[in-house]
């Protein structure tokens, strides 16, 4: 799996420029058609409208400069998966911007396009 690391690194990067860019439409090309994405405190979403719905609600309610650290790529040949931490700025309850953080993961198909399967927040 270490093969793999630069290409998770790669679909990473691409994909926080391209929220960070404010660009939430885009980000759906990153998924798989049957992909789920499990947001912090919320239900599993599926589907496109769902995914770009949830993307462009949290860039609308401020939420900012996306950053994520790769610890880990690893499992079964043709299913990669990749676990590590991110941080997350946006406003906090007393309406300053606070610094938000916490586990990942993503499962990938893999594909030679690496679309996400499955996305997770905590």
């Amino acid at each position: 799996m270490a093969g793999l690391q630069p290409r998770v690194q790669a679909l990473v990067d691409a994909w926080t420029g391209t929220f960070n860019a404010g660009r939430t439409g885009d980000l759906i090309a990153f998924y798989a058609p049957a992909a789920r994405l499990v947001p912090p405190g919320r239900p599993v979403l599926t589907g496109a409208p769902a995914l770009s719905g949830f993307f462009a609600d949290i860039r609308a309610q401020g939420f900012r400069d996306y950053r994520v650290v790769i610890d880990d790529v690893f499992g079964r040949e043709g299913e990669p998966a990749a676990t590590g931490r991110w941080t997350l700025s946006g406003p906090g309850p007393d309406g300053e911007r606070h610094r938000y953080d916490g586990n990942w993961l993503m499962l990938l198909d893999g594909t030679p396009s690496a679309r996400i399967l499955l996305h997770m927040w905590n």
